[in-house]
């Protein structure tokens, strides 16, 4: 995973909510890209599953919460 593509996800998750344990792991990889200018592939695959996984949670809220219809409404 490349600067650029870190940011980007950097910059999406400031969009969500973080447990403690996902900050500090975004913190520690944020820290050892500065350290060593790219991050391991383990890292990369789990900051990946970490914003794959607040997308999910948010697209599957959204959709339980839509307006419901007329047709949905009891008689």
């Amino acid at each position: 995973m490349d600067q650029e593509r870190f940011k980007n996800i950097l910059s999406a998750l400031e969009r969500y909510e973080l447990t403690s344990r996902e900050k500090q792991f975004v913190e520690a990889v944020e820290r050892y890209l500065n350290e060593n200018g790219e991050v391991t592939d383990q890292q990369a695959s789990v900051l990946e599953g970490i914003y794959r996984e607040k997308i999910w949670i948010r697209r599957t809220f959204n959709q339980n919460n839509l307006p419901k219809g007329p047709s949905s409404k009891a008689a």
